[in-house]
């Protein structure tokens, strides 16, 4: 059995939310690989921005907008911010 085989019938038994099963595993591979942004991707899968989020979360992907570095100085600030205000 080949890999493309193989993955076909994979995508073909996962139960998400989107018509064309193929289409959208490769945009979200494009996407989660940091070659597309979230707006390509819903562009390419012809929804909106909202509702490629709301595919993800159904499809149980967790994304950031932000890297490792910015949620760390996000969450400084908040500690700062919260600090003071004690």
């Amino acid at each position: 059995m080949g890999f493309m085989l193989e993955l076909k019938q994979i995508i073909d038994k996962e139960r998400v939310p989107y018509p064309d099963k193929e289409k959208l595993f490769l945009v979200l591979g494009l996407f989660l690989s940091g070659r597309i942004s979230m707006g390509k991707a819903a562009e390419l899968l012809d929804i909106r921005i909202d509702d490629f989020w709301l595919l993800l979360r159904k499809l149980g992907i967790e994304y950031s907008v932000l890297d490792e570095d910015e949620v760390e100085e996000e969450l400084d600030a908040f500690k700062r911010i919260f600090k003071s205000s004690a």
